[in-house]
């Protein structure tokens, strides 16, 4: 499996979690680091310092990378990602994303998604390679909401992939790996209320009033229009942590990993 970080960046209690877990499970992890080599610390007060597309396309190349490698099996090779990490591992299915990264057929064997961004990152054409797609989500998450994504499952499903699976965490906020109380992050970037489809030709529709922006201006048209700052990260338990990992372990066994 190859972990993509969040926009907190690498962090042990998150990305190295559960690269122990899976190594534990006899599944090799590979952590991608998006940030550092590009002298970022965190994106989750500007997005735009690294954005998902760039992930996406440094998740692919860890993909060819790993495909070298004699311990490996090619055909196993998934992705997953917690936030903005979970965007990419969302985003890498969709077929219509093969152009802009020029990786033709290259996919993954599965994909997790761990809280994505399903507000601002629905295609309208929701076709993917058709491997199977798991959405982790939390029913309190004000920062990623966990409605859209199951709308967008369904979406998937009616697009031809019936190997989407969603779990929903009752009780749970964003970022449930951190144990402890629930914090407000007051200069998170909250894209919530940002509602957009985008078109086959990148540019975005906004929901809330139909308007099309074009995809280079997007991202400054919605911190001008709907980003506000603030969300509840957090509140996780050991518990809530060991029964989202035993999921994310069985999903991965159902699929030959």
């Amino acid at each position: 499996m190859i972990i993509i970080s969040s926009s907190s960046g690498v962090l042990e209690n998150i990305e190295g979690y559960y690269a122990r877990r899976l190594v534990e499970s006899g599944i090799t992890a590979l952590v991608v680091d998006s940030f550092r080599p590009r002298r970022v610390t965190r994106t989750s007060s500007d997005q735009s310092l690294v954005t998902s597309w760039a992930m996406e396309n440094d998740a692919f190349a860890a993909l060819l990378e790993l495909k070298k490698d004699s311990r490996i099996d090619p055909d196993k090779i998934g992705v997953m990602g917690v936030s903005k990490g979970g965007t990419v591992a969302q985003n890498s299915a969709f077929t219509l994303r093969r152009g802009g990264r020029h990786t033709g057929i290259l996919a993954f064997a599965l994909h997790v998604a761990i809280v994505p961004d399903c507000v601002t990152q629905q295609f309208r054409n929701a076709a993917t390679t058709g491997a199977p797609l798991l959405y982790m989500l939390a029913e309190l998450d004000d920062l990623t909401p966990s409605k859209p994504c199951l709308e967008y499952a369904d979406r998937i499903r009616g697009s031809g992939n019936k190997n989407v699976e969603t779990k929903v965490y009752a009780g749970q906020h964003h970022g449930w790996e951190v144990i402890g109380p629930v914090i407000v992050a007051k200069d998170t970037e909250n894209y919530s209320a940002c509602a957009a489809m985008i078109d086959d030709n990148g540019d975005y529709t906004i929901k809330a009033n139909n308007q099309s922006v074009g995809r280079w201006q997007a991202g400054v048209w919605m911190k001008q229009n709907c980003v506000t700052r603030g969300a509840h990260v957090g509140g996780g338990t050991q518990k809530q942590k060991q029964l989202a990992t035993n999921d994310l372990i069985a999903f991965l066994k159902r699929n030959g990993f």
